[in-house]
């Protein structure tokens, strides 16, 4: 008898031992559903903010007042050490990835960062002439004390660290509220002149 209560002992505990290791696999593999799922969601919100902002831009470029309002707001989710540039790009190779039917150049947003889980450079086309210049201090001259032009730069710096955009000069985006229009060909411009202001504070 003793004999039969040691073996039953033992299937308990074997199958004690099962149970756990199954439930150790089901809480791992619940656990990466979970965070594949939040990822997946974080993506499609950053697709959407520069949706937003390319759609904004391409209809701003169509208006000569400077009255097209927009609200940036990326998540946060894969971090706030994120960058959005607008630039002008002359590589044929990415125009046509990206800018079907571009001839040589094409606008860009671009979107960069390291921590993004699922893909952490993203292009996308911007629709507007590329005769367009942008943010020419000779053409942009909206008056409001709350707005100032935003900045353009080739490059942007995480901590130590100096990084090109490959947009040459470029509009930075940082989440908060901004202005967008376009002058037309005037006197003082060659080209027409997208512009675009930063709320300040």
């Amino acid at each position: 008898m003793q004999r039969f209560s040691q073996k039953g002992q033992a299937d308990t505990v074997f199958e004690v031992l099962i149970a756990v290791i199954l439930l150790g696999f089901v809480l791992v593999a619940g656990a990466f559903a979970m965070s594949s799922l939040s990822n997946t969601k974080c993506s499609k919100s950053i697709d959407l903010a520069l949706s937003g902002l390319k759609q904004t831009i391409e209809k701003a470029s169509t208006t000569t007042l400077i009255s097209t309002d927009f609200l940036l707001d990326v998540p946060y989710c894969f971090g706030s050490n994120f960058v959005v540039a607008f630039g002008k790009l002359s590589d044929n190779a990415i125009c046509s990835n990206y800018c079907p039917g571009s001839s040589g150049s094409c606008y860009l947003l671009k979107y960069m960062n390291n921590k993004d889980k699922v893909n952490p450079v993203r292009y996308l086309c911007v629709q507007i002439s590329p005769v367009m210049s942008v943010n020419d201090s000779q053409s942009c001259n909206y008056s409001n004390s709350d707005y100032t032009i935003a900045e353009l730069t080739s490059n942007y710096t995480i901590g130590n660290t100096n990084i090109s955009l490959g947009l040459g000069n470029a509009v930075l985006f940082k989440n908060g509220r901004y202005k967008i229009g376009s002058t037309n060909i005037s006197s003082n411009t060659q080209s027409p002149t997208l512009c675009i202001y930063k709320k300040v504070g």
